[in-house]
């Protein structure tokens, strides 16, 4: 039971890592808002997502956006999930981890209240964060 939710945690991790990729590429007008490999409950179809970044809720480490870090912090997430699993290391590290990313999860959808925005790519993956804690915590011994 522990291999498979460290190996579904890792899927939702880099399906997090895409989606705030995505999320990066539609503010940098890398592609649009449509694309076919998006989930439609997660397409962005106008600027209100975008204008998230451009607020203090949206680069909270200086002036890089957060949803660079989250691509990248996703991404390295996924891996660590993996070696877990892999290598069998205890849970503790990935445990702190996804801990920390439930609590600033929190956090920015507290800012997507205050500004009064509904992200679809936000709440999706904030959503897939706190089910990759409640596997991590299923998969306790």
């Amino acid at each position: 039971m522990k291999s498979l939710l460290l190996a579904m945690s890792a899927v939702l991790a880099l399906a997090g890592s895409v989606l705030s990729f995505y999320f990066l590429g539609v503010y940098r007008h890398w592609f649009s808002g449509h694309q076919r490999w998006v989930p439609r409950l997660c397409r962005m179809e106008s600027g209100q997502c975008t204008r998230v970044i451009d607020t203090p809720y949206g680069r909270l480490v200086g002036s890089i956006p957060n949803v660079v870090w989250g691509t990248v912090g996703e991404l390295g997430f996924a891996v660590l999930l993996l070696l877990t699993l892999l290598r069998g290391w205890t849970l503790w590290l990935p445990l702190v981890v996804s801990g920390g990313t439930l609590l600033l999860g929190i956090y920015l959808i507290y800012g997507l209240i205050r500004l009064r925005t509904a992200c679809p790519v936000c709440l999706t993956v904030h959503s897939l964060n706190l089910l990759i804690f409640l596997f991590l915590i299923l998969a306790l011994p």
